[in-house]
C-alpha cells in the first residue's frame, strides 16, 4: 500500500516595525549649562533556532523486531461428529498499524488450500475473507468441510483459494489480536495422511514500514489432541 505523507508549509509574516519620532533640542536657562547625552543601547542579536536533524526509523530486522506475535491453540480434537479445530490469532504489541495478508488472516490463503499438495493438511477458516471456494468436485455446491468423515480420517470437499494479489488488511491498536478458526482437514478428497509433525508457513506484510514482508511459520501435530 502507497502511503503519501503531506507537508504543510508554514508561511513567516514579517511584522512591521515601529518608527522613531523627531525630537527638538531646548536649551535650559541656568547658569550651569550640562548637556545630557542619551545612553545609547545595543539590542543583542536574536539567535536562529538550527534545525533538528530528522531521524529516519529503519524497517523492522524480525517478526520480534516488529512487535508482532503469533499463537496457535487447539480448541478440540477430532470425533467421529467433528474434525478437529484450532485457532490462530495475531497481536499488535507495538503502535497502531495496519496489517496485510493474502486472501485470510491471520494464515494467507495460498497456504491453506491453493495449489494442494498432493499429501498433507489443510487448515480451512472458519471466516474467508478475501478468498472463495473452488468448486473441485464439480457437484455445484462450495463446500469445505463434508458432513461426516471417511472413515478415520476427515477429508476436504472443495478447496479455498485466493489469488496472492488479493490482499486483506486488518487494522489492530496497541495490545490487540487478530484471531481466526480453523478445522484441520487432509488434504485429499479420499486418502489418510500418516500421523506426524507438519508445518506451515504464511507471509504478511507491514504497509507503515515500507511495506516489509515476513514469514512466519508453526508446526502441528497430526492427529490433534487437546
Amino acid at each position: 500500500m502507497d502511503r503519501r505523507r503531506l507537508l504543510a508549509s508554514l508561511g513567516l509574516v514579517a511584522l512591521p516595525g515601529c518608527s522613531a519620532l523627531d525630537g527638538s533640542e531646548t536649551e535650559a536657562e541656568t547658569t550651569s549649562a550640562t548637556t545630557t547625552t542619551p545612553t545609547e543601547t545595543t539590542a543583542a542579536p536574536t539567535a536562529t533556532p538550527t534545525a533538528e536533524p530528522t531521524a529516519t526509523a529503519e524497517p523492522p530486522d524480525s517478526i520480534a523486531d516488529a512487535n508482532i506475535s503469533f499463537h496457535v491453540e487447539t480448541l478440540r480434537e477430532a470425533t467421529s461428529e467433528h474434525p478437529a479445530e484450532i485457532e490462530i490469532g495475531v497481536t499488535n504489541e507495538g503502535r497502531p498499524r495496519d496489517l496485510n495478508f493474502i486472501g485470510s488472516a491471520p494464515l494467507s490463503a495460498p497456504f491453506v488450500g491453493d495449489v494442494p499438495e498432493s499429501e498433507g493438511l489443510l487448515l480451512h477458516p472458519h471466516t474467508i475473507h478475501n478468498s472463495f471456494i473452488s468448486d473441485e468436485n464439480g457437484d455445484r455446491e462450495v463446500n469445505v468441510v463434508p458432513d461426516s468423515r471417511n472413515g478415520e480420517c476427515w477429508n476436504r470437499i472443495d478447496v479455498p483459494s485466493s489469488p496472492p494479489n488479493n490482499a486483506f488488511q486488518i487494522t489492530l491498536d496497541t495490545d490487540k489480536a487478530f484471531t481466526n478458526t480453523y478445522s484441520v482437514l487432509v488434504n485429499d478428497r479420499r486418502d489418510c495422511v500418516p500421523a506426524g509433525e507438519y508445518t506451515f508457513e504464511s507471509e504478511f506484510q507491514i504497509p507503515d514500514d515500507g511495506l516489509v514482508e515476513f514469514t512466519w511459520e508453526f508446526s502441528l501435530t497430526y492427529p490433534v489432541t487437546v
